[in-house]
C-alpha cells in the first residue's frame, strides 16, 4: 500500500496555491527531479487541483492530499485521485477510512505515544509535526526504541537542515514556503523554483 512512496525523499506542500498557477508550478516541480507533491485540502479547489493534476502527470507523478482533518474531506480527496492522505494530526477515523480505502496515511503526531498509536492503527509512516520544535535529536532519539515507524518531517525545515532529518533517520521530508517561494510564484519564475527543487534533491542524496 505504502509502495508507491519508497524511496521519495522530498514532498513538496502546496498550500492555497493559486489554482491558475497549479499547472505549471507542477511541472516545474517535476522538471526539477521530484516524484510526489502534496495538495492541501485548505486550499481554494483543492479537489479540482488534485484530479487535474492526477490526470495530467498519471503515473510521473505521485498525487497527494494534506491538511485533511474530516473523513469527508478524505472521501473527497480520494475521490478525486489522492494517491496518499496527509494531516497534521492524529484522527483515528481518518486513518480508518483510509485502510478502508487501501490508501496510505500520513497523519500527523508529536509524542512517541502518537506515534505508535498511529502505527497500531495501521499507519506505517507518521507526520512529525511540526518537526523544527523537536529538531534532529529528537527523531535520533525517538529511532531507537521506535526504529519500525517510518516518519516524514514537515514543518521549518529548509535548504539548509533539510539533510540533516534524512541522515537523523527521519525517511520523507515534506517542504511549504521554504521551497515554494512566495515571491517566485508571484512572479512565475519556474526556472528558479525548478533549480531550488534540484537543490533540494541533490542534499537529501548527497
Amino acid at each position: 500500500m505504502y509502495s508507491k512512496l519508497q524511496g521519495i525523499q522530498l514532498i513538496p506542500v502546496l498550500r492555497k496555491i493559486p489554482y491558475e498557477l497549479c499547472q505549471e508550478l507542477v511541472k516545474a516541480l517535476k522538471d526539477g527531479g521530484i516524484k510526489a507533491v502534496e495538495i492541501t485540502m485548505d486550499s481554494e479547489n483543492a479537489v479540482e487541483m488534485i484530479r487535474e493534476v492526477k490526470q495530467q502527470n498519471d503515473g510521473t507523478l505521485v498525487v497527494g492530499a494534506g491538511t485533511v482533518l474530516t473523513v469527508e474531506d478524505c472521501e473527497k480527496a480520494i475521490d478525486a485521485g489522492a494517491e496518499f492522505i496527509v494531516s497534521p494530526s492524529l484522527n483515528l477515523d481518518v486513518v480508518n477510512k483510509c485502510l478502508e480505502k487501501n490508501i496510505p496515511v500520513i497523519p500527523g503526531v508529536f509524542t512517541p505515544t502518537e506515534m505508535q498509536t498511529a502505527y497500531s492503527a495501521g499507519a506505517k509512516i507518521i507526520k512529525l509535526f511540526p518537526a523544527s520544535s523537536l529538531g534532529t535529536k529528537f527523531i535520533k532519539d525517538v529511532k531507537g526504541p521506535l526504529s519500525h515507524i517510518q516518519i516524514m518531517t514537515t514543518g521549518g525545515i529548509n535548504l539548509e537542515t533539510a539533510s540533516s532529518y534524512i541522515d537523523a533517520g527521519a525517511q520523507i521530508v515534506g517542504a511549504g514556503s521554504d521551497l515554494l517561494k512566495k515571491e517566485w510564484l508571484q512572479s512565475k519564475n519556474w526556472e528558479a523554483i525548478t533549480n531550488e527543487a534540484i537543490a533540494w534533491n541533490r542534499s537529501l542524496h548527497k
